[in-house]
């Protein structure tokens, strides 16, 4: 055995595909019965597999991302789908699509090119260590098997929407701290009459009374607190600040009527109120957001328009890691090499770094692009061509 892929994911599968088209025997160690649980269920089942306009702004600020972003661009991952049989399209945002639509299908494509070119798949299979001898690694697994190879490569994920997989057990020392990103967040003494409903807004993330990130999108409320992919984008930058140790208090504002200026829905208002009209916002809000708004107000136009401006909501604390969809945080950049190589001798791919994008297909393209930056120019042509 050449190569030990630890981890059947999007990252695994990608290096594991170039690497067997390129005559390198390998091996993957999935701990599921299945391959590619997490690619399965993205994009509520059709799989957003990428964003034609990711760049390094659309993740947290790392060099890892940038150098890997410069190597392996859309265009060349979309190449590498094209190459297994998998067909985009994207919507108007911007991301991408298989044409079937269809994730378990993507799944399935990938997991064919690699078995078809010779790699192999051990599935139910969990890795528990792995130790560096002086002629490559011995991999122990929970069966208590012993694996013998020359190299590993870490794509284990993380633990956001999965069990948490070991990796303190293989580079505990080179880890930051982690908390979930891409998640709901919980509302403090959240107006639970709000419970199910769902508004297009434009949201402001506030830190100390401070702006700090603004996302517009729709908003679902819930019993807790708020979701919705602009919440989510958010909950990223919060994230972030945990991770790095940075305390705020932090309170989300809900523009629930961003086609209006605010002296426009004054006037609006206005006009309502000195018809004697108690139900000022008809038309404009859902009843029961409007009476949230009302509850908040004085009967003025001025404060019934500012509340449906800027609607508060003070962030508690974010859901845990099965909520999420990813995890912010990992094996901190420092410690890894050019080759994305700790000093252990194992190298590190997809999620497992720490990488995090927003939502539209940021992560599955990073956690690809970082696999295949691993190979030559010359190798990943190959592996395109084939």
């Amino acid at each position: 055995m050449k190569t030990l892929v630890i981890g059947g994911g999007m990252a695994g599968l990608t290096y594991g595909i170039v690497a067997v088209k390129n005559g390198i025997e390998t091996v993957i160690c999935e701990r599921n019965s299945r391959v590619g649980k997490k690619i399965a269920v993205t994009g509520n089942g059709k799989c957003n597999v990428g964003n034609a306009n990711a760049d390094a702004s659309c993740f947290n600020h790392s060099k890892i991302a940038q150098k890997v972003l410069n190597t392996v661009s859309v265009a060349e991952y979309v190449r590498f789908l094209n190459s297994c049989g998998i067909y985009t399209f994207s919507d108007g945002a911007g991301r991408m699509y298989p044409l079937s639509e269809s994730a378990s299908n993507v799944v399935d494509c990938l997991r064919f090119q690699f078995e078809k070119h010779g790699g192999k798949l051990l599935t139910d299979t969990e890795v528990l260590s792995v130790e560096k001898r002086s002629d490559g690694f011995c991999v122990q697994t929970a069966d208590g098997g012993n694996l013998f190879c020359n190299k590993v490569v870490l794509a284990c994920g993380s633990g956001s929407g999965v069990p948490q997989p070991n990796v303190k057990n293989f580079c505990g020392n080179f880890l930051t701290e982690t908390a979930p990103s891409l998640v709901p967040v919980k509302i403090a003494d959240m107006d639970k009459s709000l419970n199910g409903l769902r508004a297009k807004a434009t949201v402001t993330l506030f830190a100390d009374g401070a702006p700090v990130a603004t996302e517009k999108g729709e908003v679902q409320f819930k019993d807790y607190g708020l979701s919705g992919i602009c919440i989510f984008n958010l909950s990223a930058r919060i994230a972030r600040d945990i991770v790095s140790g940075k305390k705020h208090n932090y309170q989300f504002s809900l523009d629930l009527v961003p086609e209006f200026s605010l002296q426009k829905l004054e006037e609006v208002l206005q006009k309502r109120l000195a018809d004697g009209s108690e139900k000022v916002f008809y038309g404009i809000l859902h009843n029961k957001i409007a009476q949230c708004v009302v509850k908040r107000s004085q009967f003025t136009a001025q404060s019934l328009a500012k509340n449906a401006k800027s609607l508060t909501f003070r962030f508690e604390k974010l859901l845990d890691y099965s909520m999420s969809q990813v995890t912010c945080g990992g094996i901190a950049e420092k410690y890894l090499d050019d080759a994305l190589t700790l000093p252990n001798g194992i190298c590190a791919v997809g999620e497992v770094l720490d990488v995090d994008g927003l939502c539209g297909g940021n992560n599955l393209y990073f956690a690809a692009a970082s696999a295949l930056s691993l190979f030559d120019e010359n190798q990943r042509e190959r592996a395109y061509e084939l």
